[in-house]
């Protein structure tokens, strides 16, 4: 039997013991490298946003100074303001116009008569007293104008002087017209119309 080379295990285990260092050696050394290549980088970028950001910036303009105050300008004095009061006049009255009376229409003129006019007496009696008058105690005279046709017929009736009351005036017209009656005038044999004046005479002692 070969005795055992413990020379030959050594050297082997110290060849290994190297190579091993090495290796650890050489993979701090990269690392290393790395980390130094890294800063470097980091640094580079670094500085080219500094000169980017260097680039980019842009100068502001100068600032135009503020300016001057303005000149104060001295506030005119205080205007007294007096007001003005307008006193409301009355309203002028109305204006009322009062429409004239239609003119009267020219009185019939008769032709000349040869016989006069004559009234038929037992038509001529009084008019009955309106009741109303009775109790207000009205009378007086009622003087008309009244016209007579060739008939003897009375057909327009105007009160020329009143009795102080239109009703009794109104009684007496419209009496005279529907009852008295005459016998009218003739010339050369043929009648003709008439107008003559006429009374009512209002009393109360004669009211029925």
């Amino acid at each position: 039997m070969e005795r055992p080379n413990h020379l030959n295990v050594g050297d082997k285990s110290a060849k290994s013991k190297a190579s091993s260092l090495a290796i650890v050696i050489g993979i701090h050394v990269a690392v290393i490298f790395g980390l130094v290549a890294a800063l470097n980088q980091g640094a580079l970028m670094k500085q080219l946003q500094e000169i980017k950001a260097t680039v980019d910036t842009k100068k502001e303009p100068p600032k135009a100074p503020p300016p001057p105050p303005p000149d104060l300008v001295k506030p005119p004095p205080p205007v007294a303001i007096v007001p003005v009061f307008q006193v409301a006049s009355a309203p002028p009255p109305p204006v009322t116009t009062v429409a004239k009376p239609p003119p009267a229409p020219p009185p019939k003129v008769a032709a000349p008569a040869s016989d006069p006019l004559r009234p038929v007496m037992r038509t001529h009696t009084l008019p009955p007293y309106p009741p109303i008058s009775v109790r207000l105690n009205e009378q007086g005279t009622t003087l008309m104008e009244v016209h007579i046709t060739t008939e003897g017929n009375v057909d327009e009736c105007k009160v020329l002087q009143t009795s102080s009351s239109e009703r009794l005036d109104q009684a007496a017209c419209e009496y005279v017209k529907s009852r008295w009656r005459w016998q009218p005038p003739t010339n050369q044999g043929a009648p003709v119309a008439v107008s003559t004046r006429v009374s009512v005479k209002w009393d109360l002692k004669d009211a029925k």
